[in-house]
């Protein structure tokens, strides 16, 4: 090879030596420049430190709508007989409740029962058959109510009309949005006064939420459980009904930024 060939295979060589470092250097650069931007937010250069805390929120309402469960429970030796036997008092029942201004839609069919009455006596042919002597029908109802003092009212009717049996009574909200707005917003201020407590104990700056979350909302109504009471005859006495108030839960968790003690140099 000559003299003027080997100097430009060598100034090729170079070239292509430099363009690699080039190329190399542009794709590492950016990586580097990146690690040297990463610092920690904090002007101290420690972690983030937050604190965490709870409120809880409460508020009370009349309620507004009522739930009444009546029924009527019959024993007969015939299945029929039973089972015709609830209808017909129930259907008396229906009559009687619609009279003193409750819709029809407003009542609904809670459960409707036909069992078998076994004896305890077993046959001596045969003891380990149980005895048929009955059948037990059921029927009860629950009657939706928006108006409270047709409440009482609507529990003396249906036992005039034969019902044997109260069941409960449950006092709720229709509508409880406002309650519920109302409900979280005294958790929210409960958990901040809490952090700025704790702040304020600890000689910390308390700094802005970075997080929250809602611990959802819980209605408590009012149940008026007469456990299945019997009732063998209408009474003369009206029924007393007094509603009280619904309450509304509602629970939040924030977590707040806190900086260094205030001394701190």
């Amino acid at each position: 090879m000559t003299p003027l060939k080997h100097k430009i295979v060598a100034l090729r060589n170079r070239k292509s030596t430099w363009l690699s470092a080039m190329l190399l250097t542009a794709t590492l650069l950016p990586g580097v420049l990146a690690q040297e931007k990463i610092k920690d937010p904090s002007p101290h250069g420690d972690h983030l430190r937050t604190i965490a805390v709870t409120g809880n929120g409460e508020v009370s309402a009349a309620p507004d709508q009522a739930v009444v469960r009546l029924g009527t429970t019959v024993q007969l030796p015939q299945a029929n007989l039973a089972q015709a036997k609830v209808s017909e008092t129930m259907q008396k029942a229906l009559e009687a409740i619609e009279k003193i201004g409750v819709l029809r839609r407003s009542i609904h069919t809670a459960t409707l029962t036909l069992t078998s009455v076994y004896s305890n006596e077993r046959p001596s042919n045969n003891p380990e058959t149980p005895r048929v002597v009955g059948f037990r029908a059921n029927n009860s109802i629950e009657i939706t109510v928006d108006d409270m003092k047709l409440v009482g009212k609507v529990i003396d009717a249906g036992i005039a009309a034969g019902a044997n049996e109260l069941q409960g009574v449950s006092f709720s909200l229709k509508d409880d949005l406002s309650q519920r707005t109302s409900a979280l917003t005294i958790a929210v201020q409960e958990a901040r006064r809490k952090a700025q407590t704790i702040a304020m104990a600890l000689d910390l700056p308390l700094g802005p939420v970075i997080e929250v979350t809602e611990g959802g909302f819980h209605v408590i109504p009012l149940n008026e459980s007469y456990a299945n009471t019997r009732m063998v005859s209408a009474s003369a006495v009206r029924t007393p009904i007094e509603p009280g108030e619904v309450r509304v839960q509602a629970s939040v968790a924030l977590r707040y930024e806190i900086g260094h003690s205030q001394g701190r140099p």
